[in-house]
């Protein structure tokens, strides 16, 4: 068995007594009497108790018999199947109970209809599948267990019991005979197939000892590197060495870091697959994952991974490395690696294996052995006794050096060890310790059998639950919650302290499991070393398995736990997943039927769901089952469960790609089996907090769920939530219906996390005092919510209120209150004058409107307060705090407490914000004292935000220099402060503090402090925000750090990084140099935009090329950059027009609206060799274009003898090694640039994909062939590369009257625009077309070839006058979309009768205008597939029939004036209808009938157009309007109406767009009041009306509202009265708005970090909501473009 030996341990007797403990009860025993089984489980009892004595009489005992060995494993299976009959007994008494409603607080609540099936008969209708007997009598009004269960059971009860009674007797006989001896423990040879494991370059050691001297050996191999090749460096050394924490330590040196351009770190472990190793290693490389991640191609992952890393000098860590027989695939591995030929290019790599470095390895590998005698002593006594430097204890300390010197300086073996000597320092135990030791001394050279010891030390109870963590993969994060769910659940966890909950105590086993070293905590998770979770696997051989990808161990009979591990084939997709592999370990699991546990790690696993439903439906015993399933599965894979075990159900996977908007109605989706409700033993219920189902009736049967993990919606949901007594956590919404009244909290006495909301449905103080809280001694965390709209100044409301808190009182244990929107004018007496909840250490009080005065000195305990728009709050006292937040009371103007140290000195965060009237705070009443004891009297605090309060601070000095420990500050208008001094921070934001002159650190130190102090200094900061701060003076150049993540300055410069972006812009900046900004510190930038720096001429070359990693440039308005004569100066100082910057990552060049002259851009282009994509537009400075040919030589000087140095500052040169590389050229707006000398057109580009060309008529003439008197010329094929994908052009010369793009086979997209000369386009060749634009060509008369483009799914035809048949275009099968605008010769076609040849019946979208009734008669029918029809400017038009578009699902009219009748019919998948400018329409027939409509778009201008007014008076046209998701209303707002809005009651979204000169200058009172209807709206836009001067003055009534957004409306000058959490954009208004916005965005912002402060989320979580925000603002200007 390896390193875990035989014995009689306890962990047999241990689960004998668990059993004895949990079901052989009082209660059970009377139950079984009435069901007629009480003999047989006094037998199982009898026979367990006789096992129990004679395991207690042998435990430790070493056991060398095999037999004997086999015959204890046996005794334990038995013991396992005792549980389970006992277990399934208890299920019928549960069930009995509910069944009688013995499961409700009330049992005269409970009632049970006779009408439909019993509980009773759908279990035995599920379990019938399995017995071998059918029911003789019909049990639905039995109290007793049916006959067939009951003989079923009493069956397998006498079985256990004599098969328990047999091998009891000759175990006791057997035991009495052996004699205890020790068992060689086994080598580390015996090798345990390992996981995947995960590692990463993040120190987490608090100090590396000993390990100096080979980081400087290792450090100094590396850089003192010079050659062309790559080298690879093995680190080696056996398991827990510290070769890792080596590398760790190697990687983060500042040497590193400077000489090496880009590291790399990857974890390779046991899965050497070069495929996954390319796309981990170029996760380090392409911030765009957009480039590769789709791509499954070996050879162009490598393609991508060479030009990625081309020119960078790298080093790559390879962290351990297993794999030593595919030394193939190690050289395909670093196939492009070695061909970067960037000297001193490094591998550096850790392997146990001295096999691997050798067949890896070009430099002699570092060996790591353990550490020197006097580091590792350190390092032990660290471990042991807590502290390095101990020197007391002296027995103890001998007895410690006896065992380091067995330890062979192994760190993890002296972490594991130590952590066991810790737990107890006292002698006794240390030398109990030391002789157990002694024992495996005959072989120590493997490290298991010395963390053995450490698992020997465990008691059982901890035994248990660390081997059952060996079904998690290798690296898990474990969710330390979680874990002790799946710990009870399997009944792992005894309470012995009643007072005590199984979480807490579950909890405790895990912090002692820390302790013992067997775990380590990492933020708020919980990690396991790889030789930690290798001995969990031997220890648990017998008991556990993971089958880890399709490779898996030899699982023994007797497992019980099983975990299904897919991860490594998560990133690959599901094809890479060999489904019959696992088919075939699955099907031959032969032990299935008593499994226990079944888990499932990785979404891959998703494709082996029908494998997994058979285990499931095999598994007779499930406690705990952790699955991935699809939404549409969950019901089938709940039937398919037992009930009768199961603690446990997690369904992970459910809704990951749910998009809120878009599926609005997602309860419908997920409609959960009934089955669920029958699983009267689950404890853990955990579908995600993002999952919304509908909640089954009879949810309330689970009266033992401790735990549900759900969207809140379905916590709201459960109907008599009150049964589940057993629940530690709710999310209560209050109703007026008896299921949902508030007393259904009376008897759920173990919550321990509780909110309860709309509490205004709560009347009474009787009624709220009958949810006894009072009674709830485990409740800690407690929320009381009321609606804002239910916010009045009725006094008779507000009395109400106050006696419903004050019949909320909580039980005196409680930890956390939150109180929000409450009414009431006093406080409750629990919280003030008599106050009972002394134990509070978090306050939350939100909207309470009407307190003035809060005193909490009286609770002593109190280490957080919170405070958030208490708007009559007027004075508050305080005690000592550890977090202080006040934000947005506008009359407060008292914060005291007592003053000085007490006060302060826990004070970690004080955030105060909004509070204009502040004027008397503690803290800050004396600037002398603040100044000399700043240091003591914050000692703790780690962040100070002060915004928006000006009279809190009268001093012109702010020192905070002495507060060390302050890494965050933001401060906001604090008009006064003059100087400012602060420590080292990590963040630092000032706002709108125009006195600010000095900032310490910002500033240039005195001459008597060291350049080093001042790096120190600024070296840690990650954030810097100055905005409106117009006297400060930055001496220093920007970015002061490398570190910096984000960075924005606004003022007369303003600066902006975030992350890897760079942006800066400034009106009076003249030069960049080095003294603006620190290029060094920018080194890691990949995106650069210099934009609108009119007054810029120069940029510093030598401190441009320090830019090593940029991949965009892109310069913006900025007319006198390089601009003559500056350039010249430049030219004639030094020849080429001075250093040109060397870019060699760049790809990526816009230039637009610049001064830059062509000869700047010629010196800089050959350096660029990476370059992909060139941008010019409005280059005046650049009027001659050569395209250099791969013949010339660079440098030529034949062009500059040509012409004077003056003119050859417009021309621009483009290199031959930009022919090959650049793919997308767009030039726009050159209205002078034209082909200089002999050589033109655009054929040299080898590798172009896109040539973009507009508005630059005179490159147009050089594109044509011919003679000049040949009015036919065409474009010249050999001018235009082969390789085009895309070919934008305008404004052809009148010398091109044909286009004939010949030889462009792979031309995909052709657009030309504005050429009023064209007259035909020849389109034979272009066989690859996809989508055709022809725009305001105006003599166009013929597409020829337009049969031939059998690939085209999109054209585009406008103002094109005198084109006129299509010919060929019915030939078309692929066409989907269809945008034309008819002319006179096309509508004679049409009228002719070639309509239906006209069109292909593919077309699902098509968009038409000067469309007339003789052709839409005719055309239209012809579309059965159309889903989008867009009709457009047809004056002429009449009446429109669409009876036969039964697909349709978009319908858009617009300025047709004439139409008069618009006739639906059966467009029955309609859901979105735009109406613009109809003004004669006046009856829409057939609306009514439409189901799904869902956004609706009308223009009005006085009044409801007369359609609409006809439709409101219809009966049965009100479904339309209950169902109406969109309304966008274009002019005034005469449609809002209050007869609408009453029945827009599922509205969401409300638009305003106004016409040009739009009259309107505000909503009507009407309107205004109907608005107010309309209390589901989330978003609601303005935009285009000059004139309006006032929006809704109050908008608070709208709880829904998340968005609000005005564009284009100049008169306005002020906001509107808004939720508090509404998002609010505006764009194109008046400057008076635009401070508004400022401030309410700053406020907004200022929300979101509290919002992320108060809860515990992630880093990743902070960056996914700025990139969230990001993406929004993108999504909004689009919007803006659109419209």
């Amino acid at each position: 068995m390896g390193v875990v030996e035989t014995v009689v341990d306890a962990a047999t007797g241990w689960l004998v007594e668990s059993i004895l403990g949990s079901f052989f009860t009082r209660q059970m025993e009377a139950w079984v009497q009435d069901a007629g089984l009480a003999e047989d489980v006094e037998n199982l009892e009898s026979e367990m108790r006789n096992v129990q004595m004679v395991l207690a009489a042998a435990e430790g005992r070493t056991i060398d018999n095999k037999p004997l060995a086999w015959s204890l494993d046996e005794l334990k299976e038995l013991l396992y199947d005792a549980e389970d009959v006992m277990d399934e007994l208890d299920y019928y008494r549960l069930q009995q109970q509910i069944e009688q409603g013995k499961g409700c607080t009330d049992p005269a609540e409970s009632s049970v209809s006779s009408s439909t099936p019993s509980s009773f008969q759908l279990v035995v209708s599920w379990c019938s599948r399995d017995r071998k007997r059918k029911r003789d009598d019909d049990p639905t009004h039995s109290t007793m267990l049916p006959h067939e269960i009951k003989l079923d059971i009493s069956e397998s009860i006498k079985g256990i019991v004599n098969h328990l009674h047999k091998l009891g007797n000759s175990v006791r006989k057997v035991l009495q005979l052996e004699i205890s001896r020790p068992v060689p423990v086994a080598k580390q040879g015996q090798y345990v197939a390992r996981n995947t494991r995960l590692t990463t370059s993040v120190p987490i050691e608090d100090k590396v000892y000993g390990r100096d001297v080979e980081r400087d050996k290792i450090i100094e191999l590396l850089i003192n590197g010079k050659s062309n090749d790559l080298h690879v460096l093995p680190i080696v050394g056996i398991g827990g060495v510290g070769k890792t924490t080596l590398a760790r330590f190697v990687y983060g040196d500042q040497r590193i870091k400077e000489h090496f351009d880009l590291r790399m770190w990857v974890c390779v472990s046991t899965n050497f697959d070069t495929m996954r190793l390319t796309r981990e290693i170029l996760e380090h490389v392409c911030t765009d994952r957009q480039q590769f991640e789709k791509i499954t191609n070996f050879n162009v992952l490598q393609d991508i991974l060479l030009k990625n890393i081309e020119n960078k000098r790298f080093l790559l860590v390879f962290d351990d490395m297993w794999e030593e027989n595919d030394r193939g695939g190690w050289i395909s591995l670093l196939a492009p690696l070695k061909h970067n030929h960037v000297p001193g290019c490094m591998i550096l790599a850790t392997t146990r294996r001295p096999s691997v470095a050798k067949m890896i390895g070009t430099m002699d590998p570092v060996q790591v052995n353990g550490l020197d005698e006097k580091e590792f002593w350190q390092f032990f006594k660290a471990c042991a006794f807590g502290n390095e430097s101990h020197e007391g204890h002296p027995t103890l300390q001998s007895i410690g050096q006896q065992i380091v010197k067995s330890l062979k300086g192994i760190p993890l073996a002296a972490r594991s060890v130590g952590a066991l000597l810790n737990i107890n320092v006292t002698y006794e135990h240390w030398r109990t310790v030391q002789n157990k030791w002694k024992s495996l001394q005959e072989d120590i050279d493997g490290i298991l059998p010395m963390l053995k010891l450490s698992y020997d030390f465990l008691p059982v109870h901890l035994q248990q639950c660390f081997k059952y963590c060996s079904l998690f993969p290798e690296d898990y994060r474990f969710n330390g919650e979680n874990l002790v769910h799946a710990w009870i659940s399997q009944n792992f966890v005894q309470c012995q302290d009643p007072t005590k909950r199984l979480e807490e105590t579950g909890m405790q086993y895990l912090d002692n499991l820390v302790d013992f070293g067997f775990f380590q905590k990492v933020d708020s998770d919980y990690v396991m070393h790889d030789l930690m979770h290798e001995l969990a696997q031997k220890a648990s051989l017998n008991e556990c398995a993971a089958i880890n990808g399709s490779n898996s161990r030899v699982i023994q009979p007797s497992v019980r736990h099983l975990s299904i591990i897919t991860t490594a084939y998560d990133k690959d997709g599901h094809c890479s997943i060999p489904c019959d592999k696992f088919q075939n370990i699955l099907e031959n699991i032969g032990f299935s039927k008593k499994l226990r546990t079944l888990m499932v790690f990785g979404r891959s696993s998703i494709h082996l769901l029908r494998f997994l439903h058979i285990l499931c439906m095999k598994s007779k015993s499930l406690r705990v089952v952790r699955i991935y399933v699809p939404h549409n599965d969950v019901s089938s894979t709940s039937d398919l469960l037992n009930p009768y075990h199961l603690r446990y159900l997690e369904f992970i996977g459910v809704f990951s790609n749910t998009n809120i908007r878009t599926n609005l109605d997602l309860k419908k989706n997920i409609v959960p089996s009934q089955a669920l409700t029958k699983f009267y033993h689950l404890q853990f219920f955990n579908v995600g907090v993002g999952c919304i189902f509908s909640v089954p009736t009879s949810m309330n049967n689970l009266i033992n769920l401790r735990n549900i993990v759900a969207h809140e919606k379905v916590h709201s949901e459960i109907a008599g939530v009150g049964k589940l007594t057993a629940l530690q956590g709710i999310k209560f919404k209050v109703r007026i219906v008896g299921e949902f009244e508030i007393k259904q909290l009376r008897s759920m006495n173990k919550l321990v996390t509780l909110e309860i909301s709309q509490l205004e449905n709560v009347k009474t103080k009787e009624q709220a005092s009958g949810a006894r809280l009072i009674d709830k001694e485990y409740l800690q965390e407690l929320s009381l919510s009321w609606n804002d709209i239910s916010v009045g100044l009725d006094p008779c409301s507000a009395r109400r209120t106050e006696d419903v808190l004050e019949g909320l009182q909580p039980h005196e244990n409680l930890k956390s209150l939150h109180i929000s929107g409450y009414s009431g004018a006093n406080l409750p007496t629990w919280l003030a004058s008599n106050v009972s909840v002394k134990m509070l250490r978090i306050l939350h009080l939100e909207k309470c409107w009407e307190w003035q005065i809060l005193r909490l000195e009286m609770l002593p305990f109190l280490r957080k307060l919170k405070l958030i728009r208490m708007w009559k709050l007027t004075e508050i006292s305080i005690p000592s705090l550890e977090e202080l937040i006040l934000i947005e009371m506008p009359i407060l103007e008292k914060c005291l407490g007592t003053y000085g140290k007490e006060l302060t000195s826990d004070l970690r965060v004080m955030m105060i914000k909004g509070c204009p009237q502040l004027n008397e705070f503690t803290l800050f009443q004396s600037y002398f004292l603040f100044q000399v004891e700043q240091q003591s009297w914050f000692s703790s605090l780690r962040k100070l935000t002060i915004c928006y309060c000006p009279h809190i601070i009268n001093w012109e000095i702010l020192p905070l220099g002495g507060v060390r420990a302050l890494k965050e500050l933001k401060l906001v208008d604090l008009h006064l402060v003059r100087e400012l001094s602060v420590p080292s921070l990590e963040k630092l934001e000032l706002i709108k503090m125009p006195s600010l002159e000095r900032c310490s650190g910002l500033m240039a130190l005195p001459s008597s402090l060291s350049q080093e102090k001042q790096e120190v200094c600024l070296s840690n900061l990650h954030k810097l925000i100055i905005h409106d701060c117009p006297s400060l003076m930055i001496s220093h150049p920007l970015p002061p750090s490398a570190n910096i993540r984000k960075i924005s300055i606004k003022g007369k410069l303003s600066i902006n990084i975030d992350g890897k972006s760079f942006n800066i812009k400034s009106n009076d900046l003249s030069v960049l140099d080095y003294q603006i900004l620190a290029f060094h510190n920018l080194r890691g930038m990949r995106w650069l935009d210099i934009w609108n720096c009119p007054n810029l001429i120069s940029i510093s070359s030598e401190g441009f090329s320090q830019l090593t990693g940029l991949v965009s440039l892109s310069i913006r308005n900025c007319s006198n950059l390089f601009k003559p004569p500056i350039l010249l100066e430049a030219a004639s100082e030094n020849s080429s027009f001075g250093n040109i910057p060397t870019l060699p990552s760049l790809k990526h060049l816009d230039i637009s609206s610049s001064g830059i002259p062509g000869g700047w851009l010629t010196n800089m282009l050959p350096h660029l060799r990476s370059l992909e994509k060139l941008s010019l537009r409005d280059c005046p400075q650049i009027k001659w274009l050569w395209i250099s040919q791969p013949t010339e030589m660079e440098g030529s000087n034949s062009l500059a003898s040509a012409v004077t140095l003056s003119a050859e500052d417009q021309i621009l040169k483009v290199p031959s090694n930009i022919l090959c590389s650049l793919k997308q050229l767009t030039i726009y707006g050159c209205v002078d640039l034209e082909f200089y000398g002999g050589k033109r057109g655009f054929g040299g580009f080898t590798s172009l994909e896109v040539l973009d060309i507009y508005d630059c008529p005179k490159l147009g003439p050089f594109l044509a062939s011919g003679t000049k008197d040949d009015d036919t010329r065409n474009v010249d094929v050999g001018l235009l590369p082969s390789s085009l994908e895309v070919l934008s052009l305008s404004h052809l010369p009148e010398n091109l009257q044909s286009h004939f793009p010949k030889g462009l086979t792979y031309l995909r997209y052709l657009s030309l625009m504005d050429s009023p000369y064209l007259k035909c386009v020849q389109l034979h060749s272009c066989m690859a077309l996809e989508e055709l634009r022809i725009l305001r060509c105006e003599q166009l008369g013929a597409l020829e070839g337009l049969q031939f483009l059998t690939s085209l799914q999109r054209l585009t035809i406008s103002r094109c006058q005198h084109l006129g048949a299509l010919e060929g275009l019915q030939f078309l099968s692929c066409l989907r979309s269809l945008e034309i605008e008819m002319n006179p010769k096309l509508q004679d076609q049409e009228q002719g009768g070639n309509q239906i040849e006209l069109l292909p019946p593919s077309i699902d979208r098509l968009e038409i205008s000067n469309l007339t009734n003789n052709v839409q008669s005719g055309l239209l029918p012809c579309l059965p597939a159309i889903t989008k029809l867009g009709i457009w400017g047809s004056p002429e038009l009449t009446s429109l029939q669409l009876g036969y578009c039964k697909a349709l699902t978009e319908l858009s009219i617009r300025h047709c004036e004439s139409l008069a009748s618009l006739q639906l019919g059966y467009c029955m998948e309609l859901t979105e209808l735009e109406i613009i400018d109809c003004e004669s329409l006046a009856l829409i027939e057939g609306l009514q009938s439409i189901p799904n409509l869902m956004s609706f778009i009308v223009a009005a201008s006085s009044g409801l157009p007369p359609w609409m007014e006809l439709l409101l008076q219809q009966k049965g046209t009100c479904e339309i309007w209950f169902r109406l998701k969109r309304l966008e209303i274009i002019g005034d707002a005469s449609v809002l109406t209050m007869s609408l809005c009453k029945q827009l009651t599922s509205l969401q979204y409300l638009d305003f767009w106004g016409k040009r000169m739009s009259p309107m200058v505000t909503l009507t009172e009407e309107q205004e009041r109907a608005l107010q209807l309309l209390t589901s709206l989330r978003e609601l836009h303005f935009g285009g009306y000059p004139n309006l001067l006032l929006l809704p003055a109050d908008l608070r009534s709208l709880v829904s509202l998340k968005s609000l957004r005005i564009y284009s409306c100049p008169s306005i000058s002020g906001l509107p009265e808004m939720p508090a959490s509404c998002d609010l954009y505006v764009h194109d208004c008046s400057e008076e708005l635009a401070q508004r916005f400022k401030e309410w965005e700053l406020r907004r912002r200022e929300m979101i970090d509290d919002e992320i402060y108060g809860h515990v989320w992630s880093k990743e979580l902070a960056q996914q909501l700025e990139v969230w925000e990001l993406r929004r603002m993108e999504m909004i200007v689009d919007e803006i473009v659109n419209h």
